[in-house]
């Protein structure tokens, strides 16, 4: 697969991605690098390697403030600000700090004398950021630390450092999470705090790696973030929704090749392939029986990036060209997009996490398990827990229009009956937000 390399001014580093999306990309005001190696690599270099962090630290020292940091009022820390719009909503308001953990997204740097002293102290023991984190913390002195971003790294170094303070750690998770994943992460630390996991899956993998005395505190409770949405719109419908779709499809459309946490040139063309032969076959079966489809997008329509729909559309019609189809993109505000799957008789995917909290909405779900073993091996995310009718691992046409029809068919009572299992992908029978809010409140 043929690539365009581009460099991102705003996270300051290299996007790969595949050449049909480059002019989307060109549009994104990403800077497009030359075709030649060896100029592109030393441009790569001295950007990426020296301009990169003499820009970051020109503008971390725009954003200092000598001021007195007041922190006495704050019982917790959410840690990360991505965490925000999910964990404030089970805290009490006006007794959490918020903590931005990304570069790009600190407004603010606040120095004073115990902060220096504490960096200089600290200067070979951690990165300048987790040392500065880790002085914020010292200074707010909270009981908990929350987080959604289960699998950020500067969580689990804050962990380390604090695991002997009085504060309780707790790690939600926000992802398809694989067995080897779970290991790498939690192994960061030898984490030992709260780990709140989707199903019995994640409980299981972490017991088997985790010895007695180090593992964590780990509870399947679901998906807060379903959950969340579930409550958003019970309040705001008076009725339960009607099911105005036969099949939700869940768009997993990707950009990025090789850089961080993304796939290689031959696993993106064996994802985009399969991908593309799911929407293939869901517009075939549609018409075939007269049924409404669903294609759900990746993106909010609050997404700064207003070429993010043109990049999904692209990316279906790779070696698609003819293929008729249209992308419903929503509000992720107003969980416009647990509406649609709320809405829908059966969603399909491969290996969105979207899968997995559908089926926490008590939705049938069938998951397309159509990338190889290596991918899932490599990529330690593409591996879906459970086994029964809700798996699928043929990718013949006629296999897939068999046991389509078969779900449509059954109800939801006699659809979970043959799934194995159904509390190891998702703990369906569980008051998430009840024990979430009186576990905040200890």
């Amino acid at each position: 697969m043929k690539k365009a390399f581009f460099l991102d001014s705003k996270t300051k580093s290299l996007s790969i991605v595949p050449y049909f999306l480059k002019e989307v990309y060109k549009k994104k005001k990403y800077y497009l690098l030359p075709d030649n190696f060896f100029i592109r690599t030393l441009i790569i270099f001295v950007y990426t390697k020296v301009l990169r962090k003499f820009e970051i630290l020109i503008s971390l020292i725009s954003k200092i403030r000598i001021t007195k940091f007041n922190s006495s009022k704050f019982r917790y820390v959410i840690f990360d600000n991505h965490s925000l719009g999910t964990i404030d909503k089970i805290l009490p308001k006006k007794e959490f700090y918020t903590i931005a953990t990304r570069i790009e997204d600190i407004k603010e740097i606040f120095i004073n004398k115990f902060i220096v002293f504490f960096l200089i102290k600290n200067f070979f023991k951690n990165s300048l950021k987790v040392n500065y984190i880790a002085s914020l913390i010292y200074l707010i002195k909270p009981e908990k630390i929350i987080t959604i971003i289960d699998n950020s790294f500067d969580f689990h170094l804050i962990y380390k450092i604090f695991k002997n303070e009085n504060i309780s750690f707790y790690a939600i998770q926000n992802a398809y999470r694989n067995e080897i994943y779970l290991k790498e992460i939690l192994s960061k630390s030898n984490y030992s705090g709260n780990y709140f996991c989707f199903g019995n899956y994640e409980l299981s993998s972490i017991n088997k790696n985790f010895s007695q005395k180090s593992k964590c505190n780990v509870r399947p409770i679901g998906s807060l973030r379903i959950e969340l949405a579930k409550e958003y719109i019970d309040k705001k419908y008076e009725k339960k929704l009607d099911e105005v779709y036969d099949i939700c499809l869940i768009s997993e459309a990707s950009s990025n090749i090789f850089s961080s946490g993304a796939l290689n040139e031959l696993q993106y063309e064996d994802c985009q392939k399969n991908n593309s032969q799911l929407l293939q076959y869901c517009i075939r079966f549609c018409k075939k029986h007269n049924k409404r489809l669903l294609f759900l997008g990746r993106n909010s329509i609050n997404s700064l990036d207003q070429n993010a729909k043109e990049e999904e559309l692209l990316y279906y019609k790779f070696k698609n060209e003819n293929l008729k189809f249209d992308i419903n993109f929503f509000d992720k505000s107003k969980y416009d997009h647990i509406k649609h799957l709320i809405q829908s008789r059966l969603i399909l995917g491969t290996a969105s996490t979207l899968l997995t909290e559908s089926f926490g909405l008590k939705k049938k779900i069938l998951v397309c398990h159509w990338n190889n073993e290596k991918i899932e091996f490599d990529f330690n995310s593409s591996y879906f827990p459970g086994n029964g009718i809700l798996k699928l691992n043929s990718t013949k046409y006629i296999d897939f229009e068999k046991r389509v029809q078969e779900i449509l068919d059954l109800n939801y009572d006699d659809y979970l009956s043959k799934v194995e299992n159904p509390n190891t992908i998702y703990n369906l029978n569980f008051d998430t937000l009840k024990f979430l809010r009186k576990e905040m409140l200890k």
